[in-house]
This record gives structure tokens, sequence and C-alpha cells, in this order.
């Protein structure tokens, strides 16, 4: 089987979990992970899934995240192969994309079959005029520190949906705050994958994963203004 080439960017004091989860829940579903636990049968079935980790160098600059240990990329924007797939973590509320980046993404997005982005990774994609006119989910408490703070009027582009753990428009991918990220994996995974893969792998998981409605924390928007 091809093997399914996922990249993962690497921000500077991301999130640790908006990757941790979303990366774990995926990779349980690969061959890799499945060769030790499940019959021949059902392993031949799973993908074969290859990570790459993205950021500017990979000289062996560690980057930091919120937690967890330093982590060195394994490609750059420059000689990461083609993608299947981008996953992006959530760094500051107000992190701004090296050009480099920004042009990284808008250069493959068109060849990726989705983009992921978990807590503020979609407001960052903002920055690359991909979300502009789209339906997407964000870390609520954020959102609302940009209308109090006098700067939204950069994200007003974006239709945010206030009342869901994770939003699908096209092939664009957005969770809400961090712990959103497994549900949007959750929800990729069993759309994506072979559907007894995908039981196998939420058994090993015990992970019952959560819809995108209802939104407990939908309350965090209530009365904030978005239009």
């Amino acid at each position: 089987m091809k093997a399914i080439q996922i990249g993962v960017l690497l921000l500077h004091s991301y999130q640790w979990l908006d990757l941790v989860g979303p990366v774990d829940y995926i990779q349980t579903h690969s061959q890799k992970f499945l060769s030790d636990v499940a019959p021949p049968a059902l392993v031949a079935k799973a993908p074969n899934i290859t990570w790459h980790y993205v950021s500017e160098s990979n000289d062996f600059s560690p980057i930091v995240a919120t937690s967890g240990p330093p982590q060195i990329a394994t490609t750059t924007f420059e000689k990461v192969p083609k993608l299947d797939y981008l996953i992006i973590p959530g760094a500051d509320v107000y992190h701004k994309f090296p050009p480099q980046a920004t042009k990284f993404i808008q250069t493959r997005f068109p060849e990726l079959k989705a983009l992921l982005t978990v807590c503020v990774g979609s407001l960052h994609l903002v920055q690359t005029g991909l979300l502009d006119g789209k339906r997407a989910a964000t870390n609520k408490y954020a959102l609302k520190l940009t209308v109090e703070q006098g700067k939204y009027q950069q994200f007003r582009n974006v239709s945010w949906v206030k009342d869901a753990r994770f939003v699908v428009d096209g092939k664009i991918w957005t969770a809400a705050g961090v712990t959103a990220g497994l549900d949007l994996a959750a929800e990729f995974a069993r759309v994506t994958f072979d559907p007894e893969v995908n039981k196998l792998a939420s058994e090993l998981f015990e992970y019952q994963a959560n819809p995108a409605r209802p939104d407990p924390f939908k309350y965090l928007l209530d009365g904030v203004k978005l239009d």
C-alpha cells in the first residue's frame, strides 16, 4: 500500500496537546502500530503512514512547545516531499508565520487532500488567505480575546462557528480549543480509514469521540459579536 504522507507544522511555543492527541490517535490506525495487536487481514486494511515534521530549518535547533520534550524538525519547507495531509497546531494567538511558512502553505494547499488545524491554528491560517469566506472553528476564549483587545479586524473574513467542536468546509478541517483536536482527528480517521481499522483503533485508544455538536463550551462566545 502506498504510504500516506502527513506533514506536521512545528511552531515555536505551540500547544503540546494540539499535536500529541491528533498525531497519536491517527497513528494508532497505521499498519506499524496495529501489526503487533491485530490479525494480518486487518493490518492489511490499515494505512501505511509516513510523518514529516516541518519547520524553517532542520539544523537540530529544537522546537519547544508549551510542555514536553524539545523537538527537532525532520524536514524543511523547501525539502518536504509531496503531502497528502497537513496539520497545523496553535501557538500564540497572534503568532505570525514567517514568510516561508505562509508561502509553503499556500503553495502546497492545492496538492493536499485535507488541511487540519487545531485550536488557534485556524487563527494562524487566516494569514494565508485560505480561510477567507470559509466556515471554521477555533479556540473560543482566544477568539473572544481578539474582540476584547480590539484585534478582531484581521480575522473578520472568516465565518467563525460558535457552537461546534470542529468544522469541515471543503478540505479544510478546523478544531476548536485544544482537546477538540482529538475529536477532529477521530472524525478524520472515521471518514478516511477502513471502518474495521477505525473501530479497533478507537477501542485500543479507549476513546469515545465527541460529535461536532453539542459543544459544551459554546457559552464562551455568548454575546460576542463576530460580524
